[in-house]
């Protein structure tokens, strides 16, 4: 079964990081991997240790995807306006 666990919806603004990654254990003793976004008590942790190979292609597509458009964003501010 192809499926992500959100728990609680939310939206997280990126601004300017930072980003890391997490390794450890979880309770259990099974090992854990985080994508982890913020800092300190404004931290977001995406797990990503139960994920395959083509789920974390995916992730890396995705954040590529939205480089590009951040990208083309930058570049349409340096056009002059037309009026």
């Amino acid at each position: 079964m192809n499926r992500a666990d959100i728990y609680g919806g939310l939206t997280a603004a990126l601004n300017d990081g930072p980003i890391s990654t997490a390794y450890g254990r979880d309770i259990n003793g099974k090992p854990t991997a985080l994508l982890v976004i913020g800092d300190g008590a404004r931290t977001l942790g995406i797990s990503v240790g139960d994920s395959s190979l083509d789920t974390l292609d995916q992730l890396e597509a995705a954040v590529a995807e939205l480089k590009a458009w951040a990208l083309r964003q930058q570049q349409l501010k340096s056009l002059p306006e037309v009026a």
